[in-house]
């Protein structure tokens, strides 16, 4: 009885939690920041055109042409609150904290289906005492992440998304662990969702389909059904929107997301690097060297000077089909150059960022107004590779220890060592999480989801996968005081067993 109410306890002390932190950030958030992203606006003129025009297009004036790029699902749900009330922000950032506390909710219970397991027969009612502090521990760092409180606030896909990832991976673990066939429909369902809200992850199943189909190898009676359900909901799902693109641009596709991204992502990134420049995405000299690829592919093709209202939607698809297929010529010509910028851009989003915000949130100035110099910690990296590691330790000190008021130097730390600490930790999570397919694929989704962006990585990008990271983390942590706990109790057994020796 005791332990029944604990557990409806936590979950709903989790979600309360969850709810005030979020809550708080928004009524305390500066109003109009949501558009400050560009694909915040265009995702709010989706919806709009979607309530008033009845097309799918982020053309802010006429022609409405539909649009090919964008994933169909977070721009319904950003019209379903703007047709309640109007295309008022604050309605849907309301509805990312409530979408944001379910996916607290969530990792707890996955947390709860893999906490303590050792055996693949344990079941939830055998969770008791020790282990019902990994899924809350999930739940509450979750709950605490600054990041979620952050873009609960931003008219972007993350929060949605992170939900419906979260939500199909404790699916996954469920058709795992007991092999019911309802649990496959609702993983492929939850999958299905998640790809119309971001088409960055449709290749993510392929991954799980592997899974599935190495259980069908080691002779499971059923996997095979588990299998067959997954990609049948998933296609059922993406099969109207793929119907709807024939229609309107006469070709079987889902979107152009990767032939975009290519173009105006990969080509020019990898053009900066082959000149040896850093380039800031979206920046103007980004932009140029955008240019450059469109002026290549129009001279090429032999593009048709008109007005951009004068181009039809097959027209422009066309178009974009031309632009990245020179894109593709530039990125083979130099994959050296590419997998450089794609990997390094991939690393270093994994050096913490979301200070500068939080900064400037507390204390109204900005980041690069402090007396440091920038990029400091690049510096000291390349002076440690070129062996002056002294110099490299030096810079660091000078230009951040030294150079930071104490509450800058404060959040520097914090998220430094945090993310340190919470890598190491997630990487001896994912050795010990059990069962040890369900942690080959959560490592697969978090690497996949993180890796993709490339140039344009960022905490934006990994706030999706935020939950399955944190789960790794505290199940690393659980093992540790495991680990500790079986030692003291080794080195106590020895102990008796000597005193008695010596009585």
């Amino acid at each position: 009885m005791k332990d029944g109410l604990r557990r409806w306890l936590i979950p709903v002390a989790l979600a309360l939690l969850a709810m005030l932190l979020r809550s708080n950030y928004l009524i305390h958030a500066p109003r109009g920041m949501q558009f400050d992203h560009v694909d915040a606006q265009g995702y709010h003129w989706l919806a709009v055109n979607m309530l008033d025009r009845g097309v799918f297009s982020m053309n802010t004036e006429p022609p409405f042409r539909p649009d090919n790029v964008r994933a169909p699902l977070y721009p319904l749900f950003v019209a379903f609150w703007y047709a309640l009330g109007g295309p008022k922000l604050e309605l849907v950032m309301f509805a990312n904290v409530l979408v944001d506390v379910l996916t607290v909710l969530v990792l707890y219970r996955l947390g709860m289906e893999v906490a303590g397991r050792r055996q693949r027969h344990l079941t939830i009612s055998d969770l008791e005492g020790p282990a019902l502090a990994v899924p809350a521990v999930a739940g509450l760092l979750y709950a605490l992440n600054p990041s979620s409180w952050r873009f609960t606030n931003e008219l972007l896909t993350e929060i949605l998304f992170g939900l419906l990832l979260t939500a199909a991976v404790w699916m996954f673990a469920r058709v795992l662990l007991y092999d019911r066939t309802r649990d496959a429909w609702r993983c492929g369902l939850l999958f299905g969702l998640a790809i119309l809200c971001k088409p960055n992850v449709q290749f993510l199943p392929l991954v799980l389909l592997l899974i599935l189909a190495q259980r069908v190898s080691e002779g499971g009676k059923r996997w095979w059904q588990s299998a067959v359900v997954v990609v049948g909901v998933i296609s059922v799902l993406l099969v109207p929107w793929v119907a709807r693109n024939r229609v309107v641009f006469g070709a079987w596709f889902y979107t152009r997301t990767f032939n975009d991204n290519l173009a105006h992502v990969s080509a020019v990134s990898t053009l900066a690097e082959v000149r040896g420049e850093r380039v800031a995405p979206w920046s103007e000299r980004w932009e140029e060297l955008y240019n450059e690829i469109i002026v290549t592919t129009a001279l090429r093709y032999g593009w048709e000077e008109k007005d951009q209202a004068e181009i039809s939607a097959r027209e422009r698809d066309g178009r974009l089909l031309e632009l990245e297929s020179v894109a593709r010529e530039i990125v083979l010509a130099h994959p050296v150059a590419f997998a450089t910028v794609h990997t390094r851009a991939v690393l270093w989003s994994y050096v913490p960022q979301e200070h500068r915000f939080w900064y400037t949130r507390l204390t109204g100035e900005l980041w690069t107004d402090l007396p440091a110099e920038g990029d400091a910690l690049g510096r000291a990296l390349r002076e440690i590779r070129t062996g002056a590691v002294g110099r490299g330790v030096r810079t660091v000190y000078e230009d951040r220890v030294r150079a930071l008021p104490p509450l800058a130097l404060g959040l520097w730390l914090l998220w430094g060592i945090g993310y340190v600490i919470a890598g190491a930790l997630a990487a001896l999570g994912a050795l010990w999480l059990r069962p040890r397919i369900l942690s080959l694929f959560i490592a697969a989704t978090i690497f996949y989801v993180t890796f993709v962006p490339g140039p344009i990585s960022g905490t934006r990008f990994r706030l999706p996968v935020t939950p399955l990271i944190l789960l790794l983390v505290v199940v690393g942590a659980a093992g540790l005081l495991e680990a500790a706990k079986a030692r003291a109790l080794s080195r106590d057994r020895l102990r008796r067993e000597d005193g008695t020796q010596a009585g």
